[in-house]
């Protein structure tokens, strides 16, 4: 079986996760990122309301100001020499 074929154990996207992913595209051609990462899904998520994540986040803390604060970190002039993109995740 190929590595990309799904079986029963695999679990499927949702249509929110699917639309998450492409918001978060469409974030990082807004932004003139060549890439699509973690901080573009992390700003698709926090401007969805009705996703659970961004409910519970909303008791701890205001979204839209944790929104301001990761655009203001993506565009500025350091984003691109801070990414470390090649470093191994844990």
């Amino acid at each position: 079986m190929p590595n990309h074929a799904r079986n029963e154990t695999t679990p499927r996207p949702t249509p929110r996760f699917e639309a998450l992913v492409a918001e978060a595209g469409r974030i990082a051609v807004g932004l003139g990122h060549s890439h699509t990462g973690a901080e573009h899904l992390m700003l698709a998520l926090l401007r969805d309301p009705d996703a659970v994540p961004t409910q519970v986040l909303a008791e701890l803390a205001d979204p839209a100001q944790v929104d301001k604060r990761l655009l203001d970190l993506v565009t500025s002039p350091t984003y691109h020499e801070n990414r470390h993109t090649d470093r191994p995740h844990p």
